[in-house]
């Protein structure tokens, strides 16, 4: 009868087989019976297959790994003797946990578990079952064979790696003070002089108010480093030291003045003590929300906003005008969190990087004024810089005023302001690229769901439609998510034909009007619930004075409203809703123009090319047609109206036959019917002729 610690094992791991790699290398049954082979080759074969994330390893490279100073054909043959050898040892489990095939071997997932590759896949939710390996990893395999040295000194490289910056993400992330303390200790028994652990040690002291502990670690750890020769500290360790010794400056272990400073003294110590923040595109650890209930709603993305620098003191005022008409614009977004800069901030804001991290900003939006020579426009160079990644810039643009009276500016500021917020969006979209699903926030989830959207593949729609799905069930009150889930609506309805196209629809409708609930001071979703609207012929008057309304807020707010992208895509709904499809293609070639590069106009892209049909400026959606179906070709839309275009100007039929061909092998059902109702807020006129055109193709009339 099987023991209850052997049932434990049973239930905590039901893998066939168990391997041990760190310390004393084992291989046991689910029951606990060894089957570790005995020879140091075929033990050495075993191991090289369980770190190799479960890939297949090609015999070349066994060969090479195993028997480096013999000849290649002694050393296949060998190989061969060796496989059959550890078969042999794994037999008593009754079935195959190797892949083997003609040129690799790969062990099978589903019935194998390997202690070091639980620790090369543990992450922040996980770290609290993380221990720290005592002993080294494959010790016993050490001498088998020259490259297999090499290849287990790069897997402990590897594992100490992964181990290190696991760590430094949880004491950088982590918000309970106790939590990063703890997290912190292991990290530098692990490894003793890491900075970043170092550094949480003295903050989370600092956090608590206990100057003396922050102190007396401060001082513990100058001279810890003060013992490696060369070694220099890195900026955010000088910065947080400098703050601790202006506030012990009697205290001559504090003195670092021999290291370079990243930023002056006096006023800028006080930016010294960072903040413990919680990541606003990362859930909360369970630990951790379980315990703290008051904290578990995740944080919004910060920002600080500095009054541009000029040299021109005439134009100081106009910089500051500036800079709250940005702020403002920010704030009815709804998802960002507006920090108050210092009175006296650092004079350079990409050096002072850390310094306004230490108050909770992730990104800084700054800027120069240029005055205009000669009569000449004057210039705002504006850019967003990440605080994180010490101050770069990630997205920047400018615009032009005249200087005696900026306001009668010819463009909008709302332009790159718009720009700004989703460059930022896709920022923190690609920092949690690496991360998995499960560990992201609604926020964070709405965001890979919004860069998924840029790649025009309808093949993703399903992953984002469970990304945002989780994120709207997690968080209702966010009109970001809200908002994103209502885009990915509308062009999934335009790229969907099948029996899912009115299911879809709804949601987007219910999404569109949940954002304006969360975020009524932002035009753009007034104007996209009207787009909504203009499916239905009933509700285009009520479509007409959500418009009217919108543009008249507009115009209120923004006397440069002319090329403002929500006062031309509202005009473009109104002309659309009236008939005026010449002007609404006129407003569409503007958006298209857009030097802001906003990722939110390039997601419309398709849809900016079937009204440019509708105008009949056929040869723009053609050129349009050519470029997405190069860089898209998985976007069923997009190609709808390029075949159209295609057609109504006579192309070349053997391009013709293309697009369509691969129109219907991406949508094999389409019919005219579906393609056409698309089109409910064209003329009747435009739907028989469209109807008419697509009839050449062969493609079914319903």
């Amino acid at each position: 009868m099987m023991d209850s610690s052997a049932r434990h094992v049973r239930e905590a791991d039901p893998t066939l087989l168990r391997l041990k790699l760190i310390g004393q290398m084992e291989a046991k049954t689910l029951t606990g019976g060894s089957v570790l082979p005995v020879g140091g080759k075929t033990r050495a074969l075993l191991a090289i297959l369980a770190l190799a994330d479960r890939k297949p390893v090609l015999r070349s490279r066994l060969a090479e790994l195993l028997w480096s100073q013999r000849p290649e054909d002694m050393a296949r043959a060998s190989l061969r003797q060796e496989i059959h050898r550890l078969l042999d040892a794994l037999s008593p489990l009754g079935v195959e946990v190797i892949d083997v095939q003609r040129h690799s071997l790969a062990l099978k997932p589903a019935l194998t578990s390997v202690d070091a590759e639980r620790l090369l896949t543990a992450s922040l939710r996980t770290i609290d079952s993380v221990a720290l390996p005592s002993e080294p990893l494959l010790g016993e395999l050490v001498g088998v064979d020259p490259a297999l040295d090499e290849w287990i000194g790069q897997q402990r490289e590897r594992l100490t790696t992964h181990l290190r910056q696991l760590y430094e993400s949880a004491v950088r992330e982590l918000t309970d003070p106790d939590q990063v303390e703890e997290i912190a200790e292991r990290l530098l028994r692990f490894d003793s002089l890491n900075e970043v652990a170092w550094r949480a040690r003295v903050q989370t002291a600092l956090h608590r108010g206990d100057q003396a502990r922050a102190a007396a670690l401060a001082e513990q750890m100058i001279c810890i480093f003060g013992s490696v020769e060369g070694h220099s500290f890195a900026p955010a360790t000088q910065t947080l030291l400098n703050g601790i010794g202006a506030e012990n400056s009697s205290s001559e272990h504090l003195k670092i003045s021999s290291q370079p400073t990243l930023l002056p003294s006096g006023s800028d110590a006080l930016f010294s003590v960072a903040m413990q923040r919680s990541d606003p595109m990362l859930t909360l650890p369970p630990h951790y929300a379980s315990t703290h209930f008051s904290e578990a709603e995740l944080r919004k993305i910060s920002l600080v906003f500095l009054a541009p620098s000029c040299a021109d003191e005439s134009l100081v005022r106009h910089g500051q005008t500036f800079r709250d008409q940005l702020e403002l614009m920010f704030v009815s977004m709804g998802t960002f969190d507006i920090i108050s800069p210092p009175d006296t901030p650092p004079s350079d804001s990409i050096n002072a990087a850390m310094a306004y991290q230490a108050l909770g900003a992730d990104y800084i939006i700054s800027g120069n004024l240029r005055a205009g020579a000669d009569g000449a426009d004057s210039r705002l160079i504006l850019r967003v810089l990440d605080v994180r990644r010490g101050g770069v810039i990630i997205w920047g643009t400018h615009y032009d005023f005249p200087s005696s009276a900026p306001e009668q500016a010819q463009n909008s500021i709302m332009a790159p302001a718009q720009a700004m917020q989703w460059s930022i969006f896709v920022a923190e979209a690609r920092r949690i690229a690496g991360r998995p699903d499960n560990e992201l926030s609604p926020l964070g989830m709405a965001l890979r769901a919004f860069t998924l959207l840029l790649r025009h593949d309808f093949s993703l729609f399903d992953r984002i439609d469970s990304l945002l799905e989780r994120a709207v069930d997690c968080e209702k009150d966010d009109g970001t998510i809200a908002l994103i889930d209502a885009m990915y609506c509308y062009i999934r309805f335009q790229n969907e034909w099948g029996l899912e196209a009115d299911s879809i629809f709804a949601r987007g409708l219910r999404s569109v009007r949940a954002a304006i609930l969360l975020m009524p001071d932002l035009h753009a979703v007034e104007v996209l619930l009207a787009a909504y609207l203009m499916y239905d012929p009933a509700k285009h008057g009520m479509a007409v004075s959500i418009v009217q309304d919108a543009i008249g807020s507009i115009v209120r707010n923004d006397s440069n409203h002319q090329d403002s992208p929500d006062a031309l895509m509202a005009g473009v709904v109104m002309n659309l809703l009236r008939g005026e499809t010449k002007s609404a293609t006129r407003s569409v070639k503007i958006l298209l123009e857009n030097g802001c590069r906003s990722q939110f106009l390039e997601l419309l892209r398709p849809v900016f090319m079937m009204i440019l049909l509708l105008g009949e400026e056929y040869q723009d959606v053609i050129s349009m047609g050519r470029l997405m179906s190069g860089l898209y070709p998985s976007y069923p839309s997009a190609l709808v109206y390029y075949l159209v275009a295609l057609l109504q100007v006579g192309g070349a039929a053997e391009e013709v036959h293309q697009v369509c061909r691969h129109l219907l092998r991406l949508v094999p059902d389409l019919t005219i019917s579906r393609v056409v109702s698309r089109f409910a807020f064209a003329k009747p006129a435009q739907q028989a002729r469209l109807a008419e055109v697509l009839g050449q193709t062969g493609m079914a009339a319903e």
